[in-house]
């Protein structure tokens, strides 16, 4: 959260109103792109644009236009024209979805992170046990078939985490067939700016006319580029202090701070490999196993200091900046993390089609999520001893659903739920800390010096029924009970004394949660629909929170979830096949949101800390989107977002928790999407862009590290099918070169190509 300062500056205003015109211009140009006319002479190619299926919003096959949510689809496809490395890059030209432009960046919807976003992944929960978040670079993009965003609550049906929506992701997976046994290979080879690889190769097989089996390895490098730097404030030489003069003065920035460095390029490496083996029993009925392996190595590399002295670059010591001030260089500042994780699901699903009946079973089981950090380094090349914190966890998920929707004026579907979460962080000394295997045991058995633990197991029920009194009208009443118990806490440490290790035990605790959901729709003509929606949701606490402890760090087990009421309204609308338009309006109320607490005893010294359901916020917005196909070979897109959250900080005695109310800066107030895309014969092209507002408050300083500018910036993707096998897809991201910084600096314009194949 960034609080807003009140120091004002000029640039900040000059920003702000450049940033207004430019908003209102580009909303002015996207509307007005709906009344364009191109003429096309060949009317028989004008195409006839389908209406989209989605089986997210109320678990069952349903016409978007004919649902009361906010409903996007990406194709693999859409995937494709874009040039896409990863699952963020292809959502976020979605409404209401902000996407971080610096390395790795995180993902919003609707101004929440993916701690509030449930993703699945073929069914199977993606979010992880230690803190709810999202892996993005666990999820091959390459393999995806089709991925739907469901914006607004969602507990109703898929239970926690539900609160900004639910991302259902499936993978490509070809069904059987009665026709002879074939293989079908694809794969792509791709190089793009900073050293950037991005290879894949894969096959589907039908083995018999009831077995098909399918594979495919996906790699994503990148040597990075230097985003994260390092600044300093001056302190007052004192006389034993020891400084050194360096070659030139500091770089200072616009906030007083003193620009020392970098940590490097952050460079990653990440791997895929996913299978699957469909067998079909019956008539429509089939049975799926699909298994995932990823593994990502990230690290910073080649750190860089702006400092000099003769010469030579200085990591370390107290930098003269005149005759009354100094700043502090530290070397472990400069190196940053090394990050490894590895990751395996596996994921069984039963599907009867004809009885409407869907099983499904499976495993995510995260071996290897967590970094490791130097002890004391004193070189930018350290490869010494250093600190290792790993925390595996496992998801064991369990669900079952069954449709009838031959009831009368009723459609029902029912299910059930169960699922069981755990993590477990271990602490250990390493003897290189770019090392994870390289376990220090002088002091330690095998380096160990800390263990924490916890877990849940969660049951739920759930039922929704969608009931249309006639042609014109549906009722959409839904309820899920979710009964979540926390166990198994526990904070284990050595003593070094007695040599064996102490453990603390920690508390259960349990909740129930009741998730109602009421919608009704009205189709006012066959091609206008609008509708009215509330819905309850949650986010179940993360078990890294629960069962946190230390010396000063208490757990707790009876942490609840941060509890979410959302309230919705919403049009569709289509002219003809060509033209749509969708518009929707949100306000969240959430209470008993979770916070950091400090407790103080009598004499004001710290007594504990603890993770304490305390605050409140609320939250509203405006989705608006367009989309036109101008002939047969123009089409074009525009969205715009509006939105903001103010947060109420409640008071509590003898705490650092003082009451009062302060915008959410980091939920962007404005966004805006746009594209224009081309297609004729072999060529395909397309032109997109992007506004997002500052996320900070008007006051704050920009244009300097740390900052969250506004930014606007444009893309261009174009694909040349050389042959049916073959296409050439070259990419330019940031055309224009837009410098600016999101908290750290971003990657400017880059470059990418590859050649993608099928045959």
């Amino acid at each position: 959260m960034k609080k807003g300062k009140r120091k004002k500056t000029v640039t900040g205003c000059k920003q702000t109103s450049t940033s207004k015109i430019m908003l209102f211009s580009m909303i002015l140009t996207a509307m007005s792109a709906s009344i364009v006319y191109a003429a096309d002479t060949n009317v028989a190619d004008e195409p006839k644009v389908s209406h989209t299926i989605t089986v997210t919003a109320t678990r069952t096959m349903e016409d978007i236009i004919k649902t009361p949510s906010a409903v996007s689809v990406v194709t693999d496809k859409d995937i494709e024209t874009r040039r896409v490395d990863t699952v963020t890059d292809a959502l976020q030209m979605l409404p209401g979805v902000y996407k971080s432009q610096k390395a790795n960046g995180g993902l919003q919807i609707r101004g929440f992170d993916s701690t509030d976003i449930l993703v699945l992944l073929n069914g199977v929960p993606m979010n992880n046990t230690f803190n709810n978040g999202v892996d993005w670079e666990a999820i091959p993009v390459h393999s995806i078939e089709r991925i739907e965003l469901v914006r607004g609550p969602s507990s109703s049906l898929y239970g926690g985490r539900g609160v900004a929506g639910v991302i259902n992701i499936q993978t490509k997976q070809q069904q059987p067939k009665q026709s002879v046994k074939d293989i079908h290979w694809h794969g792509q080879i791709g190089y793009g700016s900073h050293g950037t690889l991005n290879n894949e190769l894969g096959f589907d097989a039908q083995v018999s006319n009831r077995i098909t089996v399918g594979m495919s390895a996906e790699q994503r490098k990148t040597d990075g580029y230097p985003g994260f730097f390092i600044t300093g404030r001056a302190a007052n030489i004192r006389p034993s202090t020891v400084t050194v003069t360096p070659d030139n003065p500091v770089p200072q920035t616009k906030d007083g701070s003193y620009l020392l460095g970098s940590r490097g390029d952050k460079s990653f490496n990440n791997k895929n490999l996913s299978a699957y083996v469909t067998m079909k029993l019956r008539d429509r009925e089939s049975l799926t196993y699909s298994y995932l392996y990823t593994k990502n190595r990230y690290a910073y590399e080649n750190p860089m200091s702006t400092i000099t002295v003769n010469g030579a670059p200085i990591f370390s010591g107290n930098v003269k900046i005149n005759n009354q001030k100094y700043v502090a260089l530290r070397t472990s500042r400069y190196l940053g993390y090394d990050g490894l994780k590895e990751y395996h699901a596996h994921n069984l699903q039963y599907k009867n089609d004809k009885n409407k009946l869907q099983v499904t079973f499976n495993i995510l089981d995260r071996k290897k999520d967590g970094f490791s950090s130097p002890s004391n380094p004193n070189t930018p090349n350290y490869s010494g001893p250093g600190d290792d914190s790993f925390y595996p966890g496992k998801t064991i998920n369990f669900d079952a659903q069954k449709v009838w929707d031959r009831m009368g004026k009723h459609s029902v579907v029912a299910g059930i739920n169960w699922k069981k979460e755990s993590f477990e962080q271990k602490r250990r000394e390493l003897t290189n800390w770019r090392n994870h295997s390289s376990f220090d045991s002088t002091t330690y058995p095998g380096g160990l010096y800390e263990i924490n633990k916890g877990a849940t197991n969660n049951l739920a029920l759930f039922v929704q029924d969608t009931y249309r009194p006639n042609f014109n009208w549906a009722i959409y009443t839904g309820l899920r009970i979710d009964r979540f118990k926390k166990f198994d806490g526990q904070h284990v440490t050595y003593d070094t004394n007695n040599n064996r290790y102490d453990t603390i035990n920690h508390g259960e605790g349990s909740y129930t949660e009741w998730s109602p959901k009421l919608a009704i729709e009205h189709y006012v003509t066959d091609s206008l629909n609008v509708y009215a929606s509330y819905g309850h949701s949650f986010n179940p606490p993360p078990l890294s929170q629960v069962y946190r402890y230390s010396d000063v760090v208490r757990a707790n087990p009876n942490l609840n979830p941060e509890r979410s009421d959302t309230f919705e309204i919403g049009l569709k609308k289509e002219w003809g096949t060509k033209t749509a338009l969708n518009l929707s309006g949100f306000y969240v109320k959430t209470k008993d949101k979770i916070k950091y607490v400090t407790h103080y005893d009598n004499n004001g010294d710290v007594d504990y800390k603890m993770y304490e359901n305390v605050d409140q916020e609320t939250r509203r917005g405006i989705e608006l989107e367009l989309r036109h196909q101008l002939s047969s070979k123009w089409s074009v897109f525009g969205n715009y977002t509006w939105q903001m959250g103010r947060i109420k900080h409640k008071d509590l005695p003898n705490t650092n928790a003082s009451g009062y109310e302060e915008i959410n800066y980091d939920i962007p107030k404005h966004i805006f999407h746009a594209g224009l895309e081309y297609t004729n014969g072999k060529w395909n092209a397309l032109w997109d862009a992007q506004y997002v507002s500052r996320r900070q408050s008007v006051d704050d300083i920009t244009g300097q590290y740390g900052s969250s500018d506004s930014y606007f910036i444009s893309n261009v993707a174009m694909n040349y099918k050389f042959s049916k096998e073959a296409t050439l897809q070259l990419g330019i991201q940031n055309v224009f070169n837009r410098i600016f910084y999101d908290d750290e600096a971003t990657a400017g314009r880059t470059y990418s190509a590859s050649m993608k194949f099928k045959f």
